[in-house]
């Protein structure tokens, strides 16, 4: 059965039920869920609504990604998930939970899930996912200049990495934005 207010707003952080109730209003007039007042308890989800706040997006959550060490990933989708598409600076394709804390001055965090728009291209100082050989995926600042490709961490205690150029290395994509979960 859905949750009482109160725990809807223990969950999310807001003390007060009225409060609660406004966003779940506001949350049924965008077409996210339908409540029937003649139930207790009586919320039911749907699939988001295409409308004045934007389009919806569905994304894969397709692994992990590390903010520390790299991670080999399996490329298994574990659950998809719906999600406002102007949460999001560009448009992503996939989500990937971020482990380690590597990235933390950028705001990324131990448990995120980053949004990545799939693209193997990147510029100087931009946030990218990159797969390096047999170590796995990470997520990183790109460095890039003329003669040098770091990928640097934003947290102190971490070293760069510079990819060895005999390994496999590819960038697989620009990092879009994150979702914070609890």
């Amino acid at each position: 059965s859905a949750p009482t207010l109160q725990e809807i707003g223990a969950a999310v952080g807001i003390a007060h039920v009225s409060a609660v109730f406004k966003h779940m209003e506001a949350l049924e007039k965008k077409g996210y869920l339908v409540r029937d007042p003649s139930r207790p308890r009586g919320v039911r989800l749907l699939a988001p609504a295409m409308g004045e706040a934007g389009d919806a997006l569905n994304l894969p959550v397709v692994g992990r990604v590390a903010a520390g060490q790299p991670l080999l990933s399996d490329g298994e989708i574990e659950r998809t998930l719906w999600v406002d598409s102007q949460l999001f600076r560009l448009r992503p394709d996939y989500l990937l939970r971020v482990e380690g804390d590597s990235m933390r001055h950028e705001g990324i965090l131990d448990g995120d899930l980053v949004g990545v728009h799939a693209t193997p291209d990147a510029r100087h100082g931009q946030i990218v996912v990159a797969r390096l050989g047999d170590e796995g995926i990470t997520i990183k600042r790109l460095h890039r200049t003329a003669s040098e490709l770091r990928l640097l961490p934003r947290s102190q205690g971490y070293a760069p990495v510079d990819p060895d150029p005999s390994e496999d290395f590819a960038i697989e994509g620009l990092y879009c934005g994150l979702i914070r979960q609890d």
